[in-house]
């Protein structure tokens, strides 16, 4: 199987960036597979302050977390970042392994750490 582009499945929770005043952009989703049951989910985009160059928290988390069409969780992992090695923006790229064909929605969303 190519990669298959699932951009339109990413849904972001744009009151959890608001909170944590940071902004998700340049967001995408593709599909690898990698074996008769398994792909690879990778998302892709980059995490901006709101304001300034540098992260508002210490310590900063993203979550990715994909949904079958039941709405259960079937795959999700986190990505961190950190105040110290921030500046003015980031490009992510996480990947997933979830169940094949069972992928109907992504969930992306910054959660505060300590």
């Amino acid at each position: 199987m190519a990669a298959k582009d699932i951009t339109n499945l990413i849904e972001r929770l744009e009151a959890f960036e608001d909170r944590l005043n940071v902004r998700l952009e340049a967001m995408s989703a593709q599909l690898d597979e990698i074996s008769d049951d398994a792909i690879y989910l990778e998302v892709r985009g980059e995490l901006h302050p709101k304001d300034g160059m540098e992260l508002g928290h210490d310590h900063l988390v993203l979550v990715v977390a994909a949904y079958d069409s039941d709405s259960r969780v079937i795959g999700t992992t986190k990505e961190y970042f950190t105040k110290e090695n921030f500046f003015g923006f980031n490009v992510f790229n996480i990947s997933v392994s979830v169940p094949v064909n069972s992928l109907k929605r992504i969930r992306i969303y910054p959660e505060r750490c300590e």
